[in-house]
C-alpha cells in the first residue's frame, strides 16, 4: 500500500488519512477501519492541510454525500 496523502473532512470517515491517486474529481473511499462494503464518496479539493505525521501537506477530501 502507498503512503497516505489525503485527509477526509466530514462524513463517516472524518479525520481518516487515506491514499488517493487522482488529482481532481470524486473518489470512493473504503472504510479505513477495514469494514467490508462500507465506503463513502469524497470530493478532492485544492485545499491542503498539515499533519504532524508528514513533512508535506495532505490533500483535503470533502464528503460528497452530505
Amino acid at each position: 500500500m502507498s503512503a497516505v496523502n489525503a485527509m477526509c473532512h466530514g462524513g463517516p470517515f472524518h479525520g481518516a488519512l487515506v491514499f488517493v491517486e487522482q488529482e481532481v474529481g470524486i473518489v470512493v473511499v473504503a472504510d479505513p477501519g477495514g469494514a467490508d462494503g462500507v465506503e463513502a464518496r469524497y470530493l478532492i479539493t485544492r485545499e491542503r492541510v498539515w499533519h504532524p505525521s508528514s513533512a508535506v501537506p495532505f490533500v483535503v477530501l470533502v464528503w460528497a454525500d452530505g
